[in-house]
Order: structure tokens, then sequence, then C-alpha cells
């Protein structure tokens, strides 16, 4: 086989139905340290593997409608042509901005919390100088820094308004999640845990507190050591606060993790379980927060 067709078919069998210039060139640098494809040798191979070589490669692949420019994106991200999926606005989002997950309204839609179908899809990506600092440690990782000089950056992709047709919200953090994949797809997703945890941080962004209040009124004792772990991981005092309120005033669930919280509890102070709504006489005693929803 020769090394344009190894490359074809390796892409093929990755069936993703994208990838960036970074990830190409790293299958073409595999494919050429191994100069083999599934155990057959490969002939023609390019007397090295750089940016140059990556660029012919893809040319010939594009006359041969193996890949196409994603018009999503300016540059840099290719359609699969012949992949068997062509991938949701949630995946693709992923492939372009490896550090960036699912989360918000549109995580508690995709794990079946809510009836509310959000018309954009809500994307968390770290702030900038955390995705940079991830991104060293990934080219690290990946093995591209020394060897390979010439490689195309890891990237952060700007996203245009839609991917794939669908309206995307991106919020950059300073307290990045630490997402999980979902099954047979490259989407990264908000926990379970850290979804109950973002509902209590930023409730405006979950359908608001009433509809949060909701969910967790009919869902949080099926999930309560996921959920404590996810306020854990969380950098929000009055996530905390609200959380103990919801767990042991609500729904009459106690824990000595949950009592834990109490310290962030702040006397004379004028926090709100709904920060969106007027702040009212009727407080927790124990949670010291207005009880406003």
């Amino acid at each position: 086989m020769i090394f344009s067709d190894a490359l074809e078919a390796a892409l093929i069998a990755s069936d993703a139905p994208a990838i960036t210039d970074y990830e190409f060139y790293q299958l073409g640098a595999k494919l050429f340290a191994a100069a083999s494809w599934e155990g057959s040798p490969l002939s023609r191979l390019p007397s090295s593997w750089d940016h140059t070589r990556m660029r012919n490669a893809q040319r010939r692949l594009r006359k041969r409608q193996v890949i196409a420019p994603d018009a999503d994106f300016l540059m840099g991200m290719w359609r699969v042509v012949q992949s068997s999926r062509s991938g949701s606005a949630e995946e693709i989002a992923s492939i372009a901005d490896p550090f960036c997950y699912v989360s918000y309204l549109s995580a508690m839609e995709r794990y079946g919390l809510t009836d509310r179908s959000p018309e954009a899809l809500h994307l968390s990506t770290p702030s900038r100088p955390i995705w940079n600092k991830m991104r060293d440690e990934r080219i690290i990782t990946d093995g591209m820094d020394k060897l390979h000089a010439s490689a195309p950056s890891l990237v952060r992709f700007g996203f245009k308004d839609k991917v794939r047709r669908r309206p995307v919200i991106i919020h950059e953090t300073r307290h990045p999640a630490t997402p999980t994949a979902i099954s047979g797809e490259r989407t990264r997703i908000t926990d379970i845990g850290r979804t109950f945890a973002d509902m209590l941080d930023k409730p405006a962004l979950c359908g608001g507190m009433r509809h949060v209040l909701d969910i967790w009124e009919n869902h949080a004792l099926s999930w309560t050591d996921a959920i404590i772990m996810g306020i854990n991981s969380l950098n929000s005092k009055i996530a905390k606060v609200r959380a103990g309120y919801i767990f042991t005033e609500r729904l009459g669930f106690e824990d000595a993790r949950i009592a834990a919280w109490e310290t962030y509890a702040q006397r004379g102070g004028s926090r709100k379980l709904d920060p969106d709504s007027n702040y009212v006489s009727v407080f927790s005693e124990r949670w010291m927060i207005s009880i406003n929803a």
C-alpha cells in the first residue's frame, strides 16, 4: 500500500466526522514512523514528514474527495467526507477546541434532566491563560514539541455564530471542569455532579432558579454522591450554601460532607437563593440565605 492510500484508510478507519490540521499531522507522523499500515509495509513514503508534505497529502486527499474544508471554520478544519457520521454541533465543537465541553442547559438536556430544548448550544472553555497551559502540556504529551518543529500548532479555533447550523454560546471559565466523554463520540460534557453544581453557580444559564429547583427536587437524591463531589470541585462558596440549603431544608437529606459547607454561610450578608430575584426577608437560619424563590 502506498503512503497516501494508507492516510486515506487511516482517516476512514477513525470514522471521525472532522479532523484538524494538528490531528492530521499527527496521523501522518505516526504512519511515516511506522512505515506500515495494519501490518503491511508502505511504499512511496515521503523523504520526511513535515508541514509541506502534510499540505501535499491534503491536496491529494481533497482531489479524491476524502476530505473537504469545513465551512463552519475559516481554515485548519476538515470534514472527513467518507466518515459514516456527519457529526453533531457538540462533537464538531469538541474536535475544534480540544478543551471545551458541553455545559449548563445543554448538558442538562443531554442528561435528560430538563424538558427544555435550548436553541443555542452552551459550551464552556478554559480562559486563555489556562487554555494555553493545557495546550503546551498536550503538545508535550503528544510528542509534538521537539521532533516536529514544523508541525501545525494546536490552535483554539474561533467559532462562528453557528456550528452545523446551530447557534453556539461560548463561556470562558477560570475554573474549568474535568469533562467526561460521551461514548461513541468525541463530544465532552460536564459530568452529572458538575452539571448539578453549575445549576446553582449560574442558574440563569440553566433555565432560571425556579427551573433549577424543580430539577433538584425531582432528581438530586438519585445523584447525591456525584453532586457533593461536583459542588466541592467548584470554586463557589454561594453554590455550596445553596446546595446545603436545598439538600437539608428542601430535600431533608443530611450528610457530614454537606454540613461542612455551613462554614461558608455568612451572617448579616445579602446572599440570595435566586441571584436574579429581589431579596426577601424570609431566610434560612442555618444557611443564612434569603429564600427568594
